[in-house]
């Protein structure tokens, strides 16, 4: 199996840990339960983004931009993983974020955002939901910057749903199975925190690209409507396979997504998630946060108390990190919530 090695800044630390979760195995019965330590990526905090990141951002090199522009919420872990990478680079990052979940713009930053003003970046708050699209305000951003005499580099929303994105997910899998074969397991399942898709879409190819039976459960965090998303994992993965030049191919019946978790809204926790958060906290001392890991984990939790994944099966949390987002939320939280 030969898949085309794509060009990338090679930030980061990798491959991330494999490791066992007896202690929730225990409490749960069922299966054996691994997860991937993708909160482990190396640069500010971790997450899944510096892996994408590190094969997106290749054009803004060779274009020797010197700020790179992007967008997402206002507790973004997008946002400020390509703060972290901008710096490391040499460039500036301009960071348009939407308020989304949070009814105003912050008073005080917390979180992801102060990481984001901690690593230099330029911050623009503006009142817009998740699911809106600011691409003319990045456009208007970059034009000022260009007559000041700058190169900016804008990443737009397609970006964190673009073949490139997927295909880093792709070599995740392949780095994942290996790394489950060296314990003996193969994976019967994994969990995945699912958004737009992209990291989804790149586990899915992943596993045909091996031939692998393994289900990849894309659990629905509530921040696009399903029929998108499907849509989003077929795209990106056709161009993902086309850039790795394999013959794979990710179909319909390929997409499992599961919603049941998913809540009011984006960025609202769950009875269940809020459990689940406490629980893994409390068996394996793993931190998730509340907008995307909690409810993948609530999901897993919840599929296994279901009867759904049996004893000698193995099954694996993708954590894709996120951790800054939980300190916002720290009221839900507190002795007696």
């Amino acid at each position: 199996m030969k898949l085309k090695q794509l060009d990338r800044l090679g930030m980061g630390v990798f491959p991330t840990p494999f490791e066992p979760m007896p202690r929730l195995q225990a409490e749960l019965g069922g299966p054996k339960l691994f997860v991937k330590r993708d909160d482990l990526t190396g640069i500010a905090l971790g997450g899944n983004k510096i892996r994408q990141l590190n094969y997106i951002l290749v054009e803004a090199r060779k274009k020797k931009a010197d700020y790179v522009i992007t967008t997402c919420g206002v507790q973004s872990n997008w946002s400020r993983q390509t703060a972290a990478l901008a710096a490391k680079m040499g460039m500036k990052a301009l960071l348009v974020l939407r308020t989304a979940q949070f009814k105003t713009k912050p008073k005080i930053y917390d979180g992801n955002i102060l990481l984001d003003h901690i690593l230099g970046a330029d911050v623009k708050v503006i009142d817009m939901k998740i699911s809106e699209d600011p691409t003319p305000i990045l456009e208007q951003e970059a034009e000022k910057l260009r007559k000041k005499g700058h190169k900016p580099f804008v990443l737009g929303l397609a970006a964190s749903t673009s073949p490139l994105a997927t295909a880093a997910y792709a070599y995740a899998f392949l780095e994942m199975a290996e790394q489950a074969r060296a314990t003996g397991a193969n994976l019967d399942a994994v969990f995945v925190a699912s958004s737009a898709g992209p990291t989804q879409a790149g586990l899915i190819l992943g596993a045909k690209i091996m031939r692998q039976s393994t289900k990849v459960i894309g659990v629905n965090v509530g921040a696009y409507p399903e029929e998108r998303m499907r849509d989003v994992i077929l795209r990106s993965s056709e161009g993902a396979a086309k850039l790795l030049e394999t013959r794979a191919r990710v179909t319909p019946d390929d997409i499992i997504i599961n919603s049941d978790y998913a809540g009011k809204d984006y960025g609202i926790s769950t009875e269940e998630s809020v459990e689940a958060l406490k629980l893994i906290a409390r068996t394996e001392a793993l931190i998730v946060d509340p907008v995307y890991t909690a409810k993948t984990v609530a999901c897993m939790v919840g599929m296994i108390r279901a009867g759904e994944f049996r004893a000698g099966q193995n099954v694996c949390f993708v954590h894709t990190g996120g951790i800054p987002a939980l300190f916002p939320y720290r009221e839900e939280f507190q002795p007696g919530r």
